[in-house]
């Protein structure tokens, strides 16, 4: 019996055939884009066809549900301890809306700055009396590494720890130690927020702290005396036309 071959041949699709599905896919993408992807993801309803098939009800209701989720209540009592920025688009397509970026505060912030020497095995402590939400600009360098913790001791104390030396550590580091410390810091609750520095290296140590902030007054610990320090208002620094703006640009 014969057998008969049959040979098939494929031919590719030619460059032109190509680009024009090429353009077609294109297009119909940047449709879907404008008509459907805009409005209900964005809230931006270039051509109408969000509002007719009701799409950017969608997007504002996505973006209440985050900003709900995200933002609490402006108007509850119990302060934000935290900046979480939402994006919230304009429906019309202009600038979009930024909720969550900052925390306001009822008072005119402080500065310190105060410059200590700290002995080979002694140790000091700074603290700033804020409440929750309250933030704090600090750097602080030193002539050696320094061990230290960042800690705070809120007024009111869990459950089962009323009455103790309770408190939450931020940062910690008892073995190497570093020579400077630098950071934007938010209050999580009402109370003392700062710094134990002790040195281990067996020889003198200079030790310069600067802040700015929303606190009331500063705790001091130095040899195991407790002081309540005040703080110092901006105005008391120099400013333009008393010293000079150096130009950068």
């Amino acid at each position: 019996m014969n057998e008969e071959a049959y040979t098939v041949t494929v031919h590719p699709p030619s460059k032109k055939r190509i680009a024009k599905a090429t353009v077609a896919a294109l297009i119909i993408a940047a449709a879907l884009l404008v008509t459907a992807v805009l409005p209900a993801e964005y809230g931006i309803d270039p051509v109408g066809t969000g509002r007719l098939l009701r799409l950017t009800d969608l997007a504002r209701a996505d973006a209440k549900a985050t900003e709900k989720n995200a933002v609490p209540d402006s108007k509850s009592d119990e302060p934000r301890a935290a900046i979480v920025p939402v994006l919230q688009p304009a429906p019309d397509g202009g600038a979009p809306t930024v909720k969550g970026a900052f925390i306001a505060q009822s008072k005119r912030y402080k500065i310190d700055s105060r410059e200590m020497k700290l002995a080979p095995g002694e140790g000091t402590e700074i603290k700033y009396n804020m409440k929750k939400g309250a933030g704090l600009i600090y750097s602080w360098t030193a002539s050696d590494k320094l061990l230290f913790e960042f800690h705070g001791e809120p007024n009111v104390k869990p459950a089962g720890k009323e009455g103790t030396d309770y408190y939450e550590t931020y940062e910690l580091d008892d073995q190497l130690g570093k020579d400077q410390g630098h950071g934007t810091f938010i209050a999580p609750t009402s109370g003392i927020h700062g710094w134990f520095w002790e040195n281990k290296t067996g020889k003198e140590v200079n030790l310069k702290l600067v802040s700015a902030g929303f606190y009331d007054w500063i705790f001091q610990n130095v040899k195991n005396k407790e002081t309540a320090l005040k703080t110092m208002d901006p105005d008391v620094i120099p400013s333009h036309p008393k010293v000079p703006d150096e130009v950068l640009h």
